[in-house]
């Protein structure tokens, strides 16, 4: 995809703006933070409004903005699977864990599996996988910020991702959590309004009824899209275990994502972790729904105009169409949105990363260490992981979705569920959650090196029996229906066969739910583990079936 032809200096003066003003937030905050508790999770002291708000920047990341328009475009109902199994992962995580997770007073996903399980092994292995997870997570977003630079800079995209990784790094290095948590309120509302306003103008020069209302706004024009457009709301363009897949990378992935779930820790209380939850799911939807009318305006315009525009600009979607339909004044805001987007994840991925490396790695190797040189070693430690990140985020991925739905099914298989099963099952014990987390985060994060990285097409890949059933529209993703069930079937089982865990690591899962007294028949039956048992076969085996009725 060719750049816009000019340098479009209103969009960066308005994303400078948002780059100063993220500095200089941070740079505020930083006199809040006077000890190791502060740095890493903003002295537990964050209200339920800023932290919902920050929560919806994590979650609405340059993904979102881009690549999920992208989607869109590429395979329609896939598309509305992702985004409706986002937003209904929030409802999981609200209900599976947020309270529970708060309750047991930990830093990060690392500490709850660590602690949880007594286990130092878990804590390394949990680390690995945080690494692997956020470094995916991050190419894609930091890809997205080079996105916006080449376009409407014609720069190439590694000086945006230069420029962008440098300025997050620089502010989550000074002002630790509570300039993380400040940036990401102002980012959401910076994204919000950017975002809702532009579509809006957008649709309604399509011609769109409910324009003023994006998210409902183009109901009048379904009719003639089912015209023109005859398979657009077909739902079964591929293998239902593909939607199955979706769901599970989503719902247990979001858990197990460890920069999101550490905004958890940074509430004053589970009351507090819930209310956040709440206001973010309602945004989140709103904005999905929202990017979903982006699609469907792109869609329309293309078919209607006879627009042509290649599949390597879709990752461009929503400036094409603004620039064309709204303007530029409208197009300069779109460039903040997006820039404030990618900013707010990639600072939650990077503070999660510096405090995994030093409070979880370096912590459980060195111990006795004072926090005082923790909270130096802290700085040292945000800055290099931040230059790092840059470097490997100079080869990114060709789609960014693609990378970030990587991340969500290897976060899924590797974290999400030692964490729900810590929560929801006493008898899981380290041997079961080591098993699972091992062999779940291998088998997804050899599926995205055969595939991503080395190209080969999934139904190539040495994978015994089941490679030949990723074939269709987004056939990598099947990948996590077999991740996630394995995952589980081998914490439920291996945790069966091996001696169970001691009185003070079940009397945690009674903490965590709020009771005072410790039953050990509560949380411990026998229902649980086998009905995830049952389901985690049935995924696996009706990826096998209807082969024939899809296209290959």
């Amino acid at each position: 995809m060719e750049p816009r032809g000019e340098v479009f200096v209103l969009g960066l003066i308005l994303s400078m703006v948002v780059l100063v003003v993220s500095i200089l937030i941070s740079v505020w905050a930083r006199r809040f933070t006077r000890n190791l508790g502060d740095y890493y999770v903003a002295g537990r002291s964050i209200g339920a409004v800023n932290n919902g708000l920050a929560m919806v920047s994590l979650a609405l990341s340059l993904t979102t903005f881009l690549g999920l328009t992208a989607l869109i475009l590429e395979g329609v109902y896939i598309a509305v699977a992702v985004y409706a199994s986002f937003t209904a992962a929030f409802i999981g995580l609200m209900i599976l864990a947020a309270p529970y997770l708060r309750r047991h007073k930990s830093f990060t996903t690392m500490a709850f599996i660590s602690e949880r399980y007594g286990s130092k092994t878990l804590r390394y292995i949990s680390v690995v996988v945080m690494l692997i997870v956020s470094v995916l997570y991050l190419a894609g977003n930091l890809k997205g910020i080079g996105i916006v630079f080449f376009y409407l800079l014609g720069v190439p995209e590694v000086v945006g991702i230069i420029v962008g990784g440098l300025v997050v790094t620089l502010y989550v290095t000074v002002g630790g959590m509570y300039g993380v948590t400040y940036n990401q309120t102002f980012q959401t509302i910076v994204l919000l309004f950017c975002l809702m306003f532009p579509v809006a103008i957008v649709l309604k020069t399509l011609g769109a009824a409910g324009w003023y209302f994006p998210p409902l706004g183009y109901g009048d024009m379904v009719p003639l899209m089912s015209q023109i457009v005859p398979h657009y709301f077909w739902p079964m363009l591929v293998h239902p275990v593909t939607y199955i897949a979706i769901f599970l990378g989503s719902f247990f992935g979001i858990i197990g994502l460890p920069h999101f779930v550490m905004r958890f820790f940074t509430v004053r209380d589970a009351r507090e972790a819930r209310w956040s939850t709440v206001l973010c799911v309602f945004l989140v939807g709103l904005v999905n729904t929202t990017v979903f009318a982006t699609g469907f305006a792109a869609v329309y315009y293309m078919n209607t105009q006879g627009v042509d525009i290649p599949t390597a600009g879709y990752d461009y979607m929503v400036f094409i169409l603004v620039d064309a339909l709204a303007g530029q004044g409208w197009l300069a805001l779109a460039v903040a949105g997006s820039v404030a987007a990618g900013l707010s994840t990639v600072a939650g991925l990077l503070m999660i990363m510096g405090v995994g490396l030093i409070h979880d790695l370096y912590g459980a190797i060195k111990p006795d260490v004072d926090d005082e040189k923790k909270l130096k070693l802290s700085y040292a430690t945000m800055f290099i992981v931040g230059i790092l990140v840059i470097i490997f985020s100079l080869n990114p991925p060709e789609f960014i979705l693609k990378a970030i739905m990587w991340a969500f099914g290897i976060a899924a298989a590797g974290l999400g569920v030692p964490i729900v099963l810590g929560i929801w099952w006493k008898r899981t014990n380290k041997y079961g959650a080591g098993a699972g987390m091992v062999v779940g985060t291998l088998i997804a994060f050899l599926g995205w090196i055969m595939i991503d990285y080395m190209g080969i097409n999934p139904v190539d890949i040495p994978f015994p029996f089941f490679a030949k059933y990723f074939y269709g529209p987004l056939g990598f993703i099947k990948v996590t229906a077999v991740a996630v069930p394995i995952s589980f079937i081998l914490t439920i089982v291996v945790s069966w066969l091996t001696p169970p865990p001691g009185p003070e690591l079940q009397r945690q899962v009674d903490e965590m739910h709020g009771w005072t007294d410790v039953d050990p028949k509560r949380y411990n039956s026998k229902g649980l583990p086998i009905t995830i048992i049952i389901l985690s076969v049935f995924v696996m085996w009706f990826m096998t079936t209807l082969y024939d009725v899809f296209p290959k």
